[in-house]
């Protein structure tokens, strides 16, 4: 929060980076590019945190979904290759 009160342009930049993220994971699942999902879900867990107040825990969970997602599927991936 103080990060947010000190740097008033931050909070527009989470946002953007927040949409941002949620558009590029739709892609990176679409392309079954799993590894991209995962480090996507890590960015939005870690962009949550500065977004408590708001949309924070949703973000939270958004990020944790596709990081569980993202190592399942490339698990199942390279199960098939074999």
């Amino acid at each position: 929060m103080e990060l947010t009160q000190l740097y008033p342009w931050l909070m527009p930049a989470l946002l953007i980076i927040s949409i941002g993220t949620l558009f590029a994971s739709y892609l990176a699942f679409r392309a079954e590019k799993y590894m991209m999902l995962v480090a996507i879900g890590m960015v939005q867990t870690l962009v949550s945190t500065m977004l408590a107040t708001s949309v924070g825990p949703l973000l939270f969970g958004i990020g944790l979904t596709q990081f569980y997602v993202g190592i399942v599927n490339m698990k199942k991936v390279k199960g098939y290759e074999t």
